[in-house]
């Protein structure tokens, strides 16, 4: 019988971990390749049978901090294609400085940041740097991205 047990725990977590190595690559390919990226945050949210919302959170490189520290919004001139595709559905539509507009704050949160499970003091500090200078974002089809550089973040939602 715990010979069982282990088996079944064994597969439970070995399952588990090849879903969150999946889920990494999955969102992780949404970022554009130029924005680099290092581990995940937090990667949460709400799906259905063909629809969802969410967000991916990921930690951003020291180097690409400090270049986009040093060439403020020039950075993402060409930063537009994610890892994933040159299609346009894939393509993020061109970069600007925050604050972010009213209309991905005005029910509190843009769409699919709410429907993620992040912490509220993370929450909290994702919103202050999107209502200041200081950050950059875009958006295509569904989807919502902010690169925080004074908290080393890129936040990456979707909604649809």
């Amino acid at each position: 019988m715990k010979k069982i047990v282990k088996i079944i725990g064994l597969i439970i977590i070995t399952v588990y971990l090849a879903w969150s190595v999946y889920e990494y690559h999955w969102y992780s390919d949404l970022i554009p390749a130029k924005i680099g990226i290092t581990y995940a945050i937090n990667i949460s949210g709400h799906s259905g049978l063909r629809e969802g919302c969410g967000a991916a959170i990921f930690r951003l490189t020291n180097a690409t901090a400090d270049t986009i520290c040093r060439q403020k919004i020039e950075f993402f001139n060409d930063a537009i294609y994610s890892r994933r595709s040159k299609d346009p559905y894939y393509t993020y539509r061109e970069w600007k400085e925050t604050p972010v507009p009213n209309t991905w704050t005005s029910e509190g949160t843009w769409p699919g940041l709410g429907c993620s499970s992040v912490s509220r003091a993370l929450l909290s500090q994702i919103l202050i740097a999107a209502s200041k200078k200081g950050s950059y974002y875009s958006s295509k089809d569904e989807a919502w991205i902010l690169v925080i550089p004074s908290l080393k973040l890129v936040v990456f939602s979707y909604f649809g």
